[in-house]
């Protein structure tokens, strides 16, 4: 039994290729199908036979690794239409953008000052929150429309987002460590 190498990673996990996706159904068929093509299944197997589990198996695990992600999923999708994004770095011309991209991360340094900096951070969090939601549906339309183009540069905002996000935990864990 082996899995089909050609099939996009949607048709993969029987999920419709949208932005929106089922996170319980995505992780279920992962699930489903780690257990199914484990190489722990054929360890009395051939050589060729690990060489395909360990394949699968892996193949698997980057597919769902990139579904589970927004950008990449996103970024995934652009793909499936023939619009790679060269570099995950690209940065966007978006001057109103970039300028709020300079107030958030002044905000940020302003939390360590601040008397309850954890609040400070979970305040950011919820304004990234919102624009992640507001961008995800944005990539959505311009997707489903065909423009994809403008879903790309959305993408790119789409980053900007998550970046600024993994350093808001990565101060507040630095935070909650300082005041054990």
């Amino acid at each position: 039994m082996s899995l089909d190498l050609q099939q996009n990673y949607f048709e993969l996990f029987g999920l419709p290729v949208s932005f929106e996706i089922d996170a319980r159904a995505l992780h279920d068929a992962q699930r489903r199908l780690q257990s199914q093509f484990h190489p722990d299944r054929v360890a009395g197997g051939s050589d060729q036979q690990k060489r395909l589990a360990v394949q699968q198996a892996s193949w698997i695990n980057e597919a769902y690794q990139t579904l589970q992600d927004p950008v990449k999923r996103a970024r995934y999708m652009l793909g499936l239409k023939g619009l790679d994004m060269n570099d995950e770095h690209e940065t966007t011309g978006d001057t109103a953008f970039l300028m709020e991209q300079i107030e958030l991360r002044e905000e940020m340094e302003q939390c360590q000052s601040c008397q309850d900096p954890l609040r400070c951070c979970d305040h950011i969090t919820g304004k990234l929150d919102q624009r992640s939601k507001e961008y995800a549906a944005e990539f959505q339309r311009l997707y489903d429309a065909g423009d994809y183009e403008a879903a790309r540069q959305i993408i790119k905002k789409m980053q900007f987002i998550s970046r600024i996000l993994e350093q808001i935990d990565e101060y507040q864990m630095k935070l909650e460590e300082d005041l054990l």
